[in-house]
């Protein structure tokens, strides 16, 4: 799976990348976070063969583990679960002390009244803040790795430590926002052999799935939790995805994409009916959606005017019309499976700005859904401007694919970029699906969280556009199925 940063990298770029690498990917996508079509280079001469795309991702993961299991021992200071740190945090804080309770009236007592007393000013005392042995953790690390000069250590969370999280960030491929939280805590505590783990059972899947991922296909990554559109063995466009939580994971299917669906209705899945709209149906009156039409045994009724705790949810059918209210957004990508599985856009963008995004009911959101159906209308003969015309009327219009495209989904821990860097995913389910042909794996490869139901996160590259690497952006994509589906 591809998973892109555009920035300079540092030591973390491989200097010895293999040039079957550079000759292949140099046409691929340049940054997750800035999805656009890549450009297409006219060779004056036939190309020498190249590796499958897949096969040479899984060489260049290899070498990154050795790399790492090779380099010299280092120190390497623990954070721990604990409170997200940020600017502001650790150091000394004012605390004031309770105040002491006096008579604020006059007192009428044996030996006469006595005057009302001034209450006594607050006491502010400094302390040692309880996040600052937290915030002196991230400096230590952050140190050891390179990224804050070893004579600005602090336990008080100013503006070099928080250039120096962001830093680290962009090196790892995270939302740079400068706050040390889970996924970025991970990162920083991530020891080399669980990177190395985490790094040969990447390779080994991409070995054990390449011959059934074809030229052309659209990969969804789940722990890189990224869609990578392949067009004739070359990446050509890649973009941030929402995945399945951990309650509602998205299985890892073999499908194809057989028809887009332009301003799509959304008709709410069985799951999601019996588990959210059903109770909201019963508490407010409503279904808790925008623009949607309620339907009870085939017969669209006013939800208002309904007693719902009588009603059994299989004589309910709740379908949202089209439109930017609608929760698959303006474009749906129809995949053949029965489970309701499908790649989509969305009304609410603001989970692509996140480092953990496994939050669907198991449909796959596409940062830029309007990217991925352009690039695949184009088969159909379908211009972009006839897809602004089709959007324009508000009117559900599906076009059906020449030639499906084949979807994998597949659970990689680990994706490489443009420039040969590769990114570390993190599981972000608690029981990962063990490498074929190989005896189950016994021990998860990361961190895992102390919650039995919260699985470690997963961090994806997303990052600002850099000299330093090709111009050509990547692009996002969708997932969706017909009828009703998991979202």
């Amino acid at each position: 799976m591809l998973s892109v940063s555009r920035l300079p990298l540092g030591r973390y770029t491989a200097l010895g990348l293999a040039g079957f690498l550079i000759g292949t990917l140099a046409a691929g996508p340049a940054t997750a976070s800035s999805p656009t079509r890549t450009g297409t280079t006219q060779a004056s001469a036939p190309a020498a063969p190249t590796p499958a795309l897949v096969a040479m991702w899984a060489a260049r993961v290899e070498q990154r583990a050795t790399e790492i299991q090779n380099a010299p021992k280092a120190t390497a200071t623990r954070i721990g679960f604990g409170a997200v740190v940020k600017k502001g945090d650790g150091g000394v804080i004012e605390a004031v002390l309770p105040a002491i309770e006096v008579p604020t009236e006059p007192a009428v007592t044996e030996i006469g009244t006595l005057p009302a007393i001034e209450p006594p000013p607050p006491v502010v005392i400094r302390v040692r803040s309880p996040l600052a042995d937290r915030v002196g953790k991230v400096a230590r690390r952050l140190i050891e790795l390179g990224h804050l000069p070893a004579d600005q250590w602090t336990e008080s969370f100013e503006d070099p430590l928080e250039n120096a999280v962001r830093a680290f960030q962009i090196v790892e491929g995270l939302q740079p926002d400068g706050k040390v939280g889970e996924v970025t805590r991970q990162a920083l505590d991530r020891t080399p052999a669980q990177a190395v783990a985490m790094l040969r059972r990447a390779a080994a899947m991409m070995k054990a799935q390449q011959a059934s991922i074809p030229e052309t296909a659209v990969l969804v990554n789940l722990p890189g939790q990224s869609v990578t559109y392949i067009e004739r063995g070359r990446p050509v466009l890649t973009m941030r995805a929402v995945v399945g939580r951990p309650s509602r994971k998205t299985p890892l299917l073999q499908d194809k994409i057989t028809s887009v669906t332009i301003n799509p209705t959304w008709t709410v899945p069985p799951t999601v009916l019996n588990e959210d709209k059903l109770p909201n149906l019963r508490k407010k009156g409503n279904p808790g959606i925008k623009n949607a039409v309620v339907y009870l045994d085939g017969a669209p009724v006013t939800p208002e005017s309904v007693n719902w705790w009588s009603v059994d949810v299989g004589r309910i059918r709740i379908v949202q019309k089209p439109g930017d209210d609608n929760a698959l957004g303006r474009f749906r990508f129809n995949l053949t499976n029965g489970d309701g599985i499908f790649l989509h856009g969305t009304n609410d963008p603001r989970l692509f700005s996140r480092d953990l995004r496994a939050a669907s009911s198991g449909c796959v959101r596409l940062e830029d859904a309007r990217l991925m159906a352009d690039t695949l209308l184009d088969a159909a003969k379908m211009s972009d401007a006839a897809v602004t015309k089709q959007l324009d009327t508000g009117e559900t219009k599906t076009v059906r694919l020449p030639n499906a495209i084949p979807v994998r989904f597949v659970y990689w821990n680990a994706s490489v970029d443009t420039a040969g860097t590769v990114r570390v995913h993190p599981d972000i389910y608690e029981n990962p699906p063990d490498v074929p042909g190989t005896a189950p794996v016994t021990q998860p490869v990361s961190t895992p969280r102390p919650s039995a139901t919260k699985p470690a996160p997963l961090p994806i590259p997303m990052a600002p556009p850099a000299a330093s690497v090709s111009s050509a952006t990547v692009r996002n994509l969708a997932v969706q199925t017909p009828a009703a589906t998991r979202m």
